[in-house]
């Protein structure tokens, strides 16, 4: 969430928890004790220590170790140790020290192991070790919430595979006792974090998750607290979901009254600190605001017909009336939607406006052009809704594009999460790079787009007794996606060539599914087989066992089918031409090992003082080829300027031809221009070897294969704004 909730927020005691209050969640009588939902997975090695084990060393030194991904964990040591010294641990993501100070324990006589009282994340550890102590070894014990990883998305193109993965992995670390926006800075309950953390749950994990899913829906509304995220959960992203989901009828009871109360009487139009979205400042919160209660209320009118409230509708049919029957003359600006509280529109509003049907079909074109292909004013939590509405127009193939563009720095980045802001860039009031956001932030939705929206993968009544896949899946020409619903898991695999569009689906018992086959996918369809027997020849074929007609419109022609395994092959022209490169695979270079390595550079080490906490981090030039990726070096004397420099001592001559530079953590603080010279006694330096640019992440400079002992990187020009920071650096040569 904000960074001025951040800075403005107070720790309830050392491992307090900010905003205790409002995340107190429901007790229900089905709700289950913290500690059973907790799964300890057991002490594990680490995948990295900077350090060979067992070692000492004759001064206090420090050991980094690293995790396979972003998890909670504890910090275990074995150590030999005069009694009384004092070991220091903690993760090496210095937002946890935002609740939970760097732990420490004083060794005692006939004792050699040592672990963590307290949980942290990240994906690395850090221990300070006192002097003359020798390390033995050391683990990490991980823990999360009681679920698995049962859900799965696989394309052709593994841009979209890995932020399936990451966000994957950033909804199962914001989930632990209750949903989290983040679980290092905050861990606060907020509605609008939970939203998209409930619904990838759904598409992700088993059903047991679906415990904190029924908590979020059933916990008490708290009207002060950010209602305009009520209204975003409270709809069909929420709400609706939850019950076609689960089929929790007895959950729509209970929270029928309240949501009518807080729609009727509580919510408050015009609030200026009603909150939807971060993002650019150009909010239309006028616009925004109304197309979420409006569908709230369609929702509302859901609901008051499967639990008996029919009486309402009525009532809330003319409220829906009212909003309709005026929201265009009220903000359409022949092209637009647009309120008068901007002069510029919003690419968030006016995808409100179609996801919640008040645009109407002619606008859709003018939206698109207009705002949707112009505008990125919404977040990383927002653009969710900017995606459906792109899929709802038919134009998947630019929502994919635009995933893709938005998430261009968190792809290839070395980090396994999805952070709070597109390039870690603050956008709200101010534009600048925001130390503080979190580099694991519940609010990412990819996993959702993509398994829900492009599979078209979605329930179509309450508890998956009807679904449907309706793939849009513009360009991506190959798909294997399993969605465990609490029927049992949808698999569908798909796959397309030039003459051939080939759909399977395995469904469990007890569903009816509904299948189309998208007519955007071909230029010309001649015939639809389904298991070997032609269904569609322009017409539909009756007479095969389980299959049935459902009808065609615009976008598909859909059949009906019962439980079991069904093959589609639609036979016709199909374009499979891409506007995005399909990725090339990761260089097969060898990274040379940076043990016993010795990292200088043109400014002594020191520390920084960390965001508006101030909190001092370590940022000595050893931190940059250390194995981690969160801790590193940098000048933070100035502003970048000509002449400084990093260097390393390999120790020995070794060949090499690459170098990569990992500021991912600092992103804008890549250098402006850079030079990079080596040497075998760092007295005489050849001329550059290389010369260059640099840009946001991660930059890899290569050059002539070298023979060398030291290696030298100059910063060569100026920045008003950004300092110079290498959080990783690799020394790499090709196979």
């Amino acid at each position: 969430m904000a960074k001025w909730l951040i800075c403005i927020s107070v720790l309830v005691g050392e491992m307090g928890v900010l905003f205790a209050a409002p995340d107190k969640l429901s007790n229900t009588d089905e709700s289950l004790p913290v500690g059973s939902m907790i799964k300890d997975y057991g002490l594990k090695d680490y995948v990295r220590t900077s350090v060979d084990l067992p070692h000492a060393e004759p001064q206090p030194w420090k050991l980094v170790c690293g995790l396979p991904y972003n998890c909670h964990f504890q910090p275990w040591i074995e150590i030999e140790a005069a009694e009384g010294s004092k070991i220091l641990y903690n993760s090496s993501n210095p937002l946890v020290l935002y609740l939970t100070k760097t732990e420490s324990v004083t060794t005692a006589t006939n004792q050699s192991i040592y672990e963590a009282k307290n949980w942290v994340s990240g994906e690395g550890a850090i221990y300070t070790i006192p002097a003359g102590a020798k390390v033995k070894s050391v683990k990490y014990r991980e823990t999360g919430f009681d679920t698995t990883f049962a859900g799965s998305f696989v394309c052709n193109d593994e841009d979209y595979n890995i932020l399936w993965k990451k966000a994957a992995r950033t909804a199962y670390i914001c989930m632990r006792d209750h949903f989290y926006d983040c679980p290092d800075r905050e861990r606060v309950g907020f509605w609008g974090d939970g939203t998209p953390e409930m619904n990838q749950c759904f598409y992700v994990f088993d059903p047991s998750a679906h415990r904190l899913a029924k908590d979020l829906v059933r916990r008490k509304l708290e009207p002060k607290f950010y209602p305009g995220q009520h209204l975003e959960f409270l709809g069909e992203y929420g709400l609706w979901f939850y019950y076609l989901h689960s089929g929790d009828l007895e959950s729509m009871r209970m929270i029928y009254a309240p949501t009518k109360e807080f729609l009727f009487t509580t919510y408050q139009f015009g609030n200026p600190k009603t909150w939807f979205d971060w993002g650019k400042e150009v909010k239309d919160t006028a616009v925004i605001e109304t197309c979420f209660y409006y569908n709230c209320l369609q929702t509302l009118r859901k609901i008051a017909l499967v639990t008996g409230h029919d009486a309402d509708v009525p009532e809330i049919d003319a409220k829906l009336t009212a909003i309709s029957s005026t929201f265009d003359k009220n903000y359409w600006k022949d092209g637009y939607y647009m309120s008068s509280q901007v002069t510029s529109p919003d690419d968030r509003a006016n995808a409100m406006a179609v996801n919640s049907g008040l645009a109407d079909r002619s606008k859709w074109q003018a939206i698109y052009d207009n705002v949707l292909t112009k505008k990125t004013y919404a977040s990383c939590f927002f653009d969710r809704w900017v995606f459906e509405a792109l899929c709802t127009m038919g134009k998947q193939e630019y929502a994919l594009i635009r995933m893709h563009e938005r998430y261009k720095t968190m792809i290839p980045c070395s980090f396994t999460t999805l952070w709070e802001h597109y390039d870690r860039w603050w956008a709200s009031r101010i534009d600048a790079y925001d130390d503080a956001s979190s580099l694991n932030h519940g609010w990412n939705p990819p996993a959702l787009n993509l398994s829900q929206t492009i599979c078209g993968i979605t329930p179509v009544e309450p508890g998956w007794t009807t679904y449907q896949v309706m793939p849009k899946e513009s360009f991506l020409t190959a798909i294997n996606v399993v969605v465990p619903t609490i029927k049992g898991k949808v698999t569908m695999d798909l796959k397309k060539t030039a003459s051939e569009y080939a759909l399977s689906l395995d469904s469990p018992p007890a569903t009816i599914a509904i299948v189309g086959i998208p007519k955007s996918s071909f230029t010309k369809m001649d015939s639809i087989k389904v298991n070997g027997t032609i269904v569609w020849n322009g017409a539909f074929i009756a007479g095969m066992d389980g299959v049935s007609w459902q009808g065609e419109d615009a976008e598909f022609i859909k059949f009906k089918v019962t439980p079991g395994t069904w093959k589609f092959f639609a036979q016709g022209n199909l374009p499979l031409s891409s506007p995005k490169a399909i990725p090339q695979k990761p260089a097969d270079d060898i990274v040379l090992d940076k043990k016993g390595w010795a990292a200088s550079a043109s400014i002594p080490d020191g520390t920084f003082l960390f965001s508006g906490a101030k909190i001092p981090i370590d940022c000595s030039a050893a931190n940059a080829i250390d194995g981690d990726h969160w801790n590193g070096w940098r000048d933070k004397t100035k502003t970048q300027y000509p002449g400084q420099w990093f260097q390393l001592d390999m120790k020995k001559v070794q060949d090499f031809d690459k170098i990569v530079l990992d500021n991912t953590w600092a992103l804008w603080d890549f250098p402006v221009t850079y030079s990079v010279a080596v040497s075998n006694d760092a007295v005489t330096w050849s001329p550059p070897i290389a010369s260059g640019s640099g840009g946001l992440g991660i930059n890899a400079i290569s050059f002539p294969r070298q023979s060398a002992r030291y290696i030298r990187i100059t910063q060569n020009s100026s920045s008003d704004t950004y300092y110079w920071s290498i959080f990783e650096l690799d020394v790499c040569r090709k196979k």
